[in-house]
């Protein structure tokens, strides 16, 4: 049997995500909650019922071998457990989901990991797919898009200032600026191994995409350059990197925002922010996304 710590994630996931509806007569908010609440989602075609090619599970947990078929989810999560497609699953199935399944039909899988060996061990609620799965894949795909622009959308509904530009300077912040972005502020900080090395970026804006303006000629980005685990994140720039900036002064405490004032590049004065979240730079790529968000009725 797994683990206790285990069931007990496995439990509050269960209970999370408990008796979902027929997949085909989901509507698509229903279809998101169940998407945006698991770390991936997979079609698959169940193999072998009560069984595991992972350690640790036993026949309490509801185990089965399941293969792959297609998979939607988190890019990075994803890199993680590297493609999956084709490779086969041991599923620890949530009770009230297990109604109907069995040998050779396929099922949707909201997914979280929970072992890791050769094989890889999950926890999902699994719903039969009784009808197309082609049909219905295209629909997980549209809830999985979805879930993806949630970051994007959280931090445009955030920002102060949304850009285009390219970066024509970096520098390191004055030591009084990048003391009082100290984030502890008993002292120690400082001399950490994970201080985050702040330095700012001076970005040429070509155009402001929040709305037509006031547009500045440039924008002062402070920005750790440190690739710590506790700042990794956080986008780094250099000169000549290009893209879309959303730009806020609302992401440090009261007392850092204080360093966030003008600043002065080849004579001009010129505001300060910040971008730590890993939405906040965007490629080119996706300026016609950002303007479809911006239009859409508030």
């Amino acid at each position: 049997m797994l683990p206790g710590a285990l069931l007990v994630l496995g439990a509050a996931v269960f209970i999370l995500k408990a008796a979902p509806p027929d997949p085909m007569k989901m509507s698509d908010d229903e279809l998101f909650k169940l998407v945006n609440g698991s770390t991936f989602t997979f079609i698959g075609t169940i193999k072998e019922l009560d069984n595991s090619n992972v350690s640790g599970f036993d026949s309490k947990d509801f185990p089965m071998i399941v293969k792959v078929d297609s998979v939607e989810g988190d890019q990075q999560a994803l890199k993680k457990l590297g493609d999956l497609r084709n490779s086969r699953l041991t599923v620890a199935v949530d009770p009230t989901s297990r109604i109907g399944l069995q040998n050779n039909i396929a099922a949707v899988f909201f997914a979280d990991p929970l072992i890791y060996e050769k094989n890889i061990g999950v926890i999902a609620t699994a719903v039969p797919i009784r009808d197309s799965k082609e049909d219905f894949a295209g629909r997980l795909h549209t809830a999985a898009v979805r879930k993806a622009e949630v970051p994007l959308r959280t931090e445009m509904g955030n920002a102060e200032l949304i850009i285009t530009g390219e970066v024509v300077a970096v520098r390191a912040l004055a030591s009084d600026k990048a003391l009082a972005l100290g984030s502890i502020h008993n002292g120690w900080e400082v001399f950490s191994e994970h201080r985050p090395r702040w330095k700012e970026a001076i970005v040429k804006v070509i155009e402001r995409v929040d709305k037509p303006e006031p547009k500045p000629d440039f924008v002062s980005i402070i920005f750790p350059s440190t690739h710590d685990c506790f700042f990794g994140p956080s986008p780094k720039f250099q000169v000549k990197d290009s893209g879309i900036w959303l730009l806020h002064r609302n992401q440090l405490n009261k007392q850092e925002t204080e360093v966030l004032r003008l600043r002065e590049y080849k004579g001009n004065n010129v505001q300060s922010y910040t971008a730590l979240h890993p939405a906040d730079f965007q490629d080119k790529k996706m300026l016609g996304k950002i303007q479809d968000v911006i239009r859409e009725p508030k």
